[in-house]
């Protein structure tokens, strides 16, 4: 079964176009995953600073692999002191 994660990342209102490019720059390798069936960047309408990132990946094995990439590495070192909160929901797809 497939799985789904909701990645809200709320940027430091200083530091918020740091963290949208370094997001962004996330978009083209991980959508070159294997197993990678949606990686997508959303702004929310009522909160730039909130970023959010919805994925869908074919299987658990396929989502680890990608917290493994060095790019993934290089996210979290750009974005570690320039976020106000992180919050992650994993969610399994049923329908």
């Amino acid at each position: 079964m497939s799985l789904s994660i909701i990645a809200t990342i709320v940027a430091q209102t200083e530091h918020r176009e740091t963290v949208l490019q370094a997001l962004s720059a996330m978009l083209a390798p991980t959508r070159a995953e294997a197993g990678c069936r949606q990686y997508d960047l959303h702004v929310d309408q009522s909160d730039p600073n909130r970023l959010v990132m919805i994925e869908r990946w074919s299987d658990d094995a396929a989502l680890d692999a990608h917290i493994a990439t060095s790019h993934m590495a290089q996210l979290k070192a750009v974005i570690a002191d320039k976020t106000a909160g992180i919050d992650i929901q994993r969610l399994t797809h049923v329908a």
